[in-house]
């Protein structure tokens, strides 16, 4: 294909279809974006500003790669190329003082190739559409059998109580008078039906405080910094250890270090962004250490983050070597604006927040990662024979209990025993 506004070829981006697009095509010298929908229209979008157009470059393999305008097939405007390079899903690029002047030249120079009698566009149709728009499962009522459907049944698990529950010394961390003790909660979407987000807590965004005690208890004993529930966690990624060898260095001066399944889920190859691929809307975003606002001897590293960072969750680690995950919806690693009151006056914020999430890196991402999962499947339509039964256990503890044996039930009324053939013991 030939681009409508120069005339010059189009390339084919490298992106996955997915249910809207199932080709993107940029132009090699104007970078106009053609879109091929799933019902076969071709769109060429329409016409942005030079600063209102480009994302922010998104690489761990860059330290800066903020500064950057992401200029599509894993390179920035200004020539870096990065394997893992993508726009990043927190921020845009154009008209930051600190910008590069090597992406923000060449944002200009394509914007000069745009003629000024085409970029009042609203967007062109170059070939109308040939069929029916898509229509994805979750747009559709679940179908009998399906997860989401108010008769599906479960398969029952017996499972033994846990040992010790995870959450037993929730919202503390540390020992006597020197202890910090936060607010506990787990900071989560909902589960489809099962565990609605009814948004009446707004503390988090569209993530809502659900009470530890709501949540299907974990069991400490399995959680030991190897991720075994996860499988392969592979080895230690170069560009990874790059971003955390200096905050280690840093937190060694002050006698700190970060836990191995902190390492292991920033660093491993296998879990490296795991947490990113599930449930949407979250990803990995490592930066720091900075002083705890509770106690100044402690410290904070954020490592994940919703896209608009209406939650950050951090790693705490306390003076004593006890360390925990707690979220805030602030960014603590960047500094803050000024803070305007209702009426325009100039006002001192109010100070952060924290809450108490989980008492390890693994056990957070275990939660995260099953519950992001199930919001996944159900949103898939699948049916509970094609869904981990480790997460169909999890999923149980927010169904009522069902007579005749058949159903799955409440994470507090389960059986005790071993578990059934064909199905693992769950870490709960």
């Amino acid at each position: 294909m030939r681009c409508d506004i120069c005339e010059h070829d189009l390339a084919k981006w490298d992106l996955p279809p997915s249910r809207w697009t199932r080709e993107v095509w940029i132009c090699t010298w104007c970078f106009a974006v053609v879109r091929v929908g799933g019902d076969g229209a071709i769109v060429r979008q329409a016409y942005s500003e030079w600063d209102l157009r480009w994302e922010a470059a998104w690489t761990d393999m860059v330290p800066d790669a903020r500064r950057h305008a992401y200029g599509y097939f894993r390179r920035t405007l200004c020539g870096i190329e990065r394997p893992d390079l993508a726009g990043s899903p927190f921020g845009m690029w154009g008209g930051g003082r600190d910008e590069c002047p090597g992406c923000t030249a060449a944002a200009r120079a394509i914007d000069d190739r745009w003629p000024e009698d085409r970029r009042d566009d609203l967007g062109r149709i170059l070939v109308p559409a040939t069929g029916p728009a898509p229509v994805h499962p979750s747009e559709r009522d679940p179908l009998p059998g399906e997860l989401g459907h108010p008769d599906v049944q479960l398969p029952e698990v017996r499972r033994s109580p846990p040992a010790r529950v995870v959450a037993a010394a929730q919202g503390v961390i540390g020992d006597g008078p020197e202890a910090v003790r936060l607010p506990a909660c787990w900071a989560g979407y909902g589960i489809g039906p099962y565990r609605p987000y009814d948004g009446r807590d707004r503390t988090f965004a569209w993530f809502q405080a659900y009470a530890l005690d709501s949540v299907p208890p974990l069991d400490e004993a399995s959680f030991v910094g190897d991720y075994a529930w996860f499988g392969e966690i592979g080895e230690p990624l170069d560009y990874r250890t790059a971003v955390t060898d200096p905050i280690a260095a840093e937190l060694a001066r002050d006698g700190l270090e970060l836990p191995a399944d902190f390492l292991a889920l920033i660093t491993r190859s296998g879990l490296h962004r795991c947490l990113d691929r599930v449930g949407g809307g979250a990803w990995t975003d490592v930066a720091g250490p900075v002083p705890s606002p509770l106690d100044p001897a402690d410290r904070l590293v954020a490592f994940f983050r919703d896209q608009q960072s209406c939650i950050v969750w951090y790693l705490y680690l306390h003076h004593n070597g006890q360390s925990a995950v707690v979220s805030s919806d602030r960014d603590l690693t960047s500094a803050q604006g000024d803070y305007y009151g209702p009426d325009g006056e100039l006002a001192v914020p109010k100070p952060p927040e924290l809450f108490w999430n989980a008492p390890s890196t693994e056990t957070f991402a275990y939660r995260f990662f099953v519950e992001g999962s199930l919001i996944d499947a159900i949103g898939e339509r699948r049916r509970p024979d094609e869904v981990d039964p480790e997460h169909l256990a999890y999923l149980a503890h927010y169904l009522p209990v069902v007579s005749g044996g058949a159903g799955a039930r409440r994470g507090a009324e389960v059986n005790s025993g071993e578990p059934e053939a064909g199905w693992g013991a769950p870490p709960f």
